[in-house]
């Protein structure tokens, strides 16, 4: 959020309770929506008769940015439903995705959706076996795959899965075989148009309900093989029409939102629905790496992201700070005491003194204002999801004048069940239930639980799992535990799942002690252990590039990560930020022990997920050698 819109932000109001009382009016709004729209590309088609030449996409996957308009989104759509047809496809065939972000991504899924099918998902990141295993549970006809890496892991698929009969490639340029079960994203269109059959794709639109079934998401695996969520147009619109709509964002048709998280994900993937459900424009970034350079090019107004990026950032201007000459340190520290002092009482729906706004507007010359402008001028918002950060550094970008909102859900909630936003949050907090859903906290295990129209009612094949989702009064488990506030917040503690149990019985949120530690900007990874143990421990994963610095400027030499670790300088630092941040802790949560490790945690390894979330179970397993000898006396 800007600068200049923070006083915009005043006393709060139990949107929980509002919402609640206006619950028979928000129904009747959102079956007006449905009726409206009865499904996600039909609205994309209409919404072109109206936008026609105004842009719509945008991506740089060829090194030049390029532009879709709205008349050209829905010509290609149809061009991708004609194609499918020629191929044979019927309604509610399964139709595959597998790549990162990039116009064709939503272009292949839109128009799949035009003729009825459901699309499928899959991280740009997954093995060739975990593809073969979605590929092979879902039964996809078609898979459209994005680059040469993406089509070296899947084409071996043709022969491993027996309903794979076509792979359509994305990129230009890309080395495929000679064979007609592949064919060319160019080729594929030419083909569509070449044969097109835009009146048997109407009277399939005709039928288009929001009921249908929209998509099978399966969730990224934390805790075992994925499973396959089933969406309808319904559940994904709601999130739409709920975060959008009725959160008075200020979105304003014909601005823009970057679409960072992979589209896989289902937060980025109902949230862009939602962006083109107002007339808003996408722009594309294809690889993580190149986050800040993409913001500064596309310059968009709002962004979903995982905490990783806020993280590094904050990391690395901390980093470059330590580093400085001690006039700019001190000049940083000023600035942001200052934009503390005067955020604080914006928060607080308090007008700052006229001498403390002065000094908030040095302070931005100074420095503030570099802060905000890694997001890019335009930026009013940021959003995260898919795991926690830490409140303090939540703070530190709004003092600095970037307001980064959290919201919670997961993959079976199409995601959002509570959200913050500009008009109203928490920091610390996952914010309030959005309309016409409903949250929870069971008196016996704290486990949150919810319900409303944005859940989804099984998982694909998994009949008895469908039924362990919903307690027998028909509330959705979530599987995590928190606490709802006089306000109707909500707040995250931990994965009821990841729960540490000592062998003195006492109870242990290792979440908690992850955030408090993850915000040091030596520290990577970090994931507590000590489930029947004495103590807590931890495997830590440094910051080997803040590390190294900092072992460069001790005089502490090495000639591998392996030495570095084991040095008893490091040693003895890591030992000396654990126990600063842990002050506030109580004795048993308190990390007794710790492993520092030599490489960073990768998905290729298996121990984290593609949206950056540590695979508590499978880190543990893999390092079990390590974690016993932390407990061997």
């Amino acid at each position: 959020m800007a600068y200049n819109t923070l006083k915009a932000i005043g006393p709060r109001i139990n949107y929980t309770e509002k919402f609640k009382k206006e619950k028979a009016s928000l129904e009747k709004e959102f079956h007006k929506y449905l009726d409206e729209w009865q499904q996600t590309a039909v609205m994309v088609v209409n919404y072109a008769k109206k936008y026609g030449d105004k842009e719509e996409l945008h991506h740089k996957p060829y090194g030049q940015w390029e532009t879709f308009t709205w008349t050209e989104v829905s010509e290609i759509m149809f061009a991708v439903a004609s194609a499918l047809l020629s191929l044979d496809i019927k309604e509610e065939d399964k139709i595959g995705i597998f790549s990162a972000n990039r116009a064709e991504w939503h272009l292949s899924d839109l128009g799949s959706l035009l003729i009825r099918c459901i699309t499928v998902p899959i991280y740009a990141t997954n093995t060739e076996e975990e593809c073969a295993y979605i590929i092979n549970d879902s039964g996809i006809k078609v898979l459209f795959v994005g680059r040469q890496v993406h089509y070296d892991t899947a084409y071996p698929l043709l022969e491993k899965c027996p309903s794979l009969d076509k792979i359509i490639v994305f990129h230009r340029g890309t080395k495929v075989h000679d064979d007609k079960r592949v064919i060319m994203w160019d080729d594929f269109l030419n083909d569509g148009r070449a044969t097109p059959r835009k009146s048997e794709i109407e009277e399939i639109m005709k039928r288009a309900h929001y009921d249908d079934i929209c998509t099978i998401i399966y969730t990224s695996g934390t805790t075992g093989e994925p499973k396959g969520a089933v969406h309808t147009h319904k559940t994904l619109l709601h999130n739409a029409w709920a975060v959008g709509r009725y959160t008075e964002e200020g979105f304003v048709e014909g601005e823009s939102s970057l679409c960072m998280l992979p589209l896989t994900h289902v937060l980025e993937r109902s949230w862009s629905y939602g962006i083109l459900s107002m007339g808003m424009q996408l722009w594309y970034c294809e690889d993580h790496n190149e986050i800040l350079e993409r913001l500064s090019e596309a310059n968009t107004h709002v962004m979903n992201s995982a905490p990783r990026l806020f993280e590094k950032i904050y990391s690395t201007l901390y980093t470059k700070v330590r580093t400085a000459s001690p006039m700019k340190q001190k000049i940083f520290h000023w600035s942001v005491e200052v934009g503390r002092q005067h955020g604080d009482l914006v928060l607080a729906g308090i007008q700052p003194p006229s001498f403390l706004t002065l000094k908030r507007k040095i302070a931005d010359k100074l420095v503030l204002h570099k802060v905000r402008a890694l997001f890019g001028t335009n930026m009013d918002h940021l959003n995260y999801g898919g795991a926690a950060l830490n409140p303090e550094i939540e703070k530190f970008f709004f003092y600095c004048g970037v307001l980064i909102t959290s919201g919670y859900g997961l993959t079976e909630t199409s995601p959002v069940l509570t959200m913050n936003s500009p008009h109203y949050f928490k920091f610390g907090s996952v914010g309030p239930a959005v309309p016409l859903v409903d949250i929870r906290i069971d008196p016996d295990t704290s486990e949150i639980q919810a319900r409303g129209p944005n859940i989804i009612k099984e998982y694909y094949n998994q009949p008895e799992l469908s039924k362990e989702m919903f307690t027998k009064d028909g509330w959705f488990k979530t599987g995590d535990i928190g606490r709802i506030d006089e306000d109707g917040y909500l707040f995250i503690t931990d994965r009821l799942k990841d729960l540490i149990i000592t062998s003195g019985g006492k109870n242990i949120a290792p979440q908690m002690i992850e955030l408090m530690m993850g915000e040091d900007h030596f520290i990577e990874y970090l994931a507590v252990v000590g489930d029947g143990k004495k103590y807590v421990s931890a495997l830590i994963v440094p910051s080997f590039v803040n590390l190294e610095d900092w072992a460069a400027k001790a005089s502490i030499t090495f000639s591998s990560r392996e030495e570095l670790i084991k040095h008893p300088e490091v040693v003895k630092f890591y030992e000396q930020i654990i126990n600063k941040r842990q002050n506030s802790l109580g004795q048993v949560e308190r990390i007794k022990k710790f492993t520092l490790l030599k490489h960073e945690f990768s998905q290729e390894a298996g121990e984290i997920t593609p949206t950056m979330k540590v695979k508590r179970k499978f880190v543990q397993e893999k390092y079990k050698d390590l974690i016993a000898a932390m407990y061997d006396d």
